[in-house]
């Protein structure tokens, strides 16, 4: 449980990387500062697109997780349930 659990911190990571990735990018392409803060618009939108991304990153990994903890089954591995679940 440990390890696969901190495999599950990465979505919050992953999520706040892309957003300040993606802020100074847009204020850069805006030319403004790097920290210049966000209206309501844009900031909706680097939240949704940086929500997005995570949820995409780590999604695969929840069903995995998921499916290794479900009891009615039987799996021999991480790779028998990613097998499994592609087919």
């Amino acid at each position: 449980g440990f390890v696969p659990g901190l495999f599950g911190t990465s979505h919050g990571a992953l999520q706040f990387m892309t957003y300040e990735d993606l802020k100074e990018r847009y204020n850069k392409y805006r030319n403004r500062v790097s920290d210049t803060k966000l209206n309501t618009v844009e900031y909706i939108m680097m939240a949704a697109v940086s929500k997005i991304f995570a949820v995409s990153a780590t999604y695969p990994y929840q069903v995995v997780r998921a499916r290794l903890q479900d009891q009615h089954n039987s799996y021999s591995g991480v790779f028998d349930v990613i097998r499994r679940t592609w087919r």
